[in-house]
């Protein structure tokens, strides 16, 4: 339910952003950076309100993903799944899931440099993350994961990891070869319009490649079982000689 409510999230949030802002002029119908259909009111409210519920959603998943992982280690001692590849890869998950809060809240238009660098560290390490866990399947294989389904999460780890790296080197030399007023609103007549939308429609496919990668863990996540913590409170009698009594004034 977790992951498919990330999911959707998701899903929604993109779509309802992009829509809003191509109806009301902000972007251009032509592929967009996703970033850039949050930059105005009152798209941006949407686009803040989704991806901040969507970051949650996948911290908690990386935190139960990572907990799986040690059940599974502690009921299979041979495993190649080893402690401290499963926390970097828990790391790894995590900082992603805050650099897409700081996408959420900072926008590329307002906080250029602090939103750029979580939308590289929600990506990069988001992509290194699925890695990781695409070689944890395998290792699990074929008694958590089934052989297609490890092949399916490996093959979705090399498209992102080769869209991501098209997305940043075609942005790169399109912004250098610029020659408009506002990267936001580019037109065929600008230099390196060609590499700019090659670029958007790369970033399109790797967040769409992630929530393709969260899909696949649904069947994984359902059968895991959460209990709520038990909460223990000892109340303590407190000396009215020490505190003074209630009610009362203290003394001059």
């Amino acid at each position: 339910m977790l992951l498919t409510v990330l999911a959707v999230v998701l899903l929604i949030t993109i779509s309802v952003c992009y829509a809003v802002s191509v109806a009301l002029g902000h972007v251009p119908i032509v592929f967009p950076y996703i970033s850039e259909t949050g930059n105005w009111e009152p798209e941006s409210c949407v686009f803040s309100f989704g991806m901040n519920i969507a970051s949650f959603l996948y911290m908690v998943a990386v935190y139960l993903r990572y907990h799986e992982l040690l059940v599974y280690r502690e009921s299979t001692p041979n495993t190649s799944i080893t402690p401290r590849l499963n926390r970097i890869a828990w790391a790894l998950g995590t900082a992603s899931a805050i650099g897409l809060c700081v996408v959420a809240n900072f926008q590329v238009q307002k906080v250029r440099i602090v939103h750029y660098l979580g939308a590289f560290t929600c990506f990069v390490g988001g992509s290194v993350y699925f890695g990781i866990q695409a070689w944890f399947s395998k290792c699990m294989c074929p008694w958590v994961s089934s052989l297609n389904m490890v092949r399916l999460r490996t093959t979705l780890t090399v498209l992102s990891a080769i869209a991501l790296t098209v997305c940043l080197a075609c942005a790169l030399a399109a912004i250098s070869q610029f020659d408009g007023k506002d990267q936001v609103k580019w037109s065929p007549e600008n230099k390196g319009y060609t590499l700019h939308i090659v670029s958007t429609v790369a970033e399109w496919l790797v967040a769409l490649i992630f929530v393709g990668s969260i899909i696949t863990y649904i069947p994984e996540m359902t059968r895991i079982s959460v209990h709520p913590p038990k909460f223990r409170f000892e109340p303590v009698k407190v000396s009215p000689s020490r505190y003074g009594s209630i009610g009362s004034t203290p003394h001059a």
